[in-house]
């Protein structure tokens, strides 16, 4: 959290407006990404004491990178400012996490957390994105207007996982295999500012698995591969110290082809050229990942992996 000066003078404290700004810039391109992530929008204003004060929601209007919220005849003290933004384009309920109902004047703002939904500690669908922010500013009395930022970071990850024959007549089909992010410490349970709360083995699963094949209008040589397996996985926040690994099995017999920590792994792509960035910040600020596999006879060729269109090859994989 950080920590600014802002004030109205007691003369015109009927006019005082707090302008509460909401920028999403911590991602992969450093800039501010707000509106193509979120369409709802709600804002709580905890006292120095913890306790909620006020809340506020986006209502109606529409997010844009610019949206603000003007808040009125705020009083002179130290004051919490949380948020959280998510998108509603899916309408399952299990799409959403659960986020409690406060109650001003009597909530704590450790009571604000966000948890994932899952049935006996597995999650299988796909995800609105989260995003939550959280900082601390003081209100004085030396200016009539003043303006505190909420700087977000997003909670939800998508990993589309691509696996191809090694050779053109190598046979394939998803159906074959079981594909799943093993979370052994958890990751389903968010804190208001951002940091992980203790959780339980989480196990994601595919929302969505399909055979591709080239379109009617593409044209592929005799020699080129022509099919693909591929799934895609939501995730929550990844954390390196975690460990989550991604596994497939071979149904059949029940053979394990591939386990992957992925954190490693992505750190193989040197971390898209910020390397002044930790691997935690990269996996923070980094939100879709592509993993592209090749299979030979149901054994994964393990010397070479595409990762976001990285290629990375005679790779020592950590099982």
């Amino acid at each position: 959290m950080g920590l600014s000066i802002f004030s109205c003078t007691k003369e015109i404290m009927e006019n005082c407006e707090v302008s509460i700004n909401f920028v999403y810039d911590y991602n992969i391109i450093s800039a501010n990404a707000f509106e193509n992530q979120a369409d709802e929008v709600m804002l709580y204003v905890f006292g120095d004491d913890g306790i909620l004060l006020q809340q506020f929601t986006n209502g109606s209007t529409v997010v844009t990178n610019d949206f603000k919220m003007q808040l009125k005849d705020l009083t002179a003290g130290n004051y919490y400012f949380v948020a959280w933004a998510q998108s509603s384009r899916l309408s399952a309920n299990q799409s959403y996490f659960t986020i409690p109902s406060l109650t001003i004047g009597v909530s704590s703002i450790n009571e604000l957390m966000y948890v994932l939904k899952r049935e006996s500690g597995i999650q299988r669908h796909e995800l609105n994105n989260l995003l939550v922010g959280a900082t601390k500013a003081e209100i004085n009395y030396s200016k009539a207007k003043t303006s505190v930022t909420i700087n977000f970071k997003k909670v939800t990850n998508k990993i589309r996982v691509v696996i191809l024959p090694y050779t053109p007549d190598g046979t394939l089909d998803v159906a074959d295999y079981e594909f799943s992010i093993i979370d052994k410490i958890g990751n389903g349970r968010i804190n208001y500012d951002y940091t992980l709360l203790p959780d339980e083995q989480i196990t994601y699963l595919p929302y969505y698995a399909a055979n591709l094949t080239p379109s009617n209008d593409e044209i592929l040589l005799p020699e080129e591969i022509d099919k693909a397996a591929v799934v895609e996985i939501n995730t929550s926040r990844l954390m390196e110290a975690n460990a989550p690994r991604l596994r497939i099995v071979e149904k059949n017999e029940g053979k394990e082809i591939v386990s992957l920590n992925l954190p490693w792994i992505f750190s193989l792509t040197e971390m898209e050229d910020h390397h002044e960035w930790s691997l935690q910040e990269y996996l923070d600020r980094q939100d879709r990942y592509t993993i592209t596999l090749f299979f030979n006879n149901d054994t994964w060729m393990s010397g070479v992996i595409i990762i976001n269109g990285w290629v990375i090859n005679e790779t020592e994989i950590d099982f």
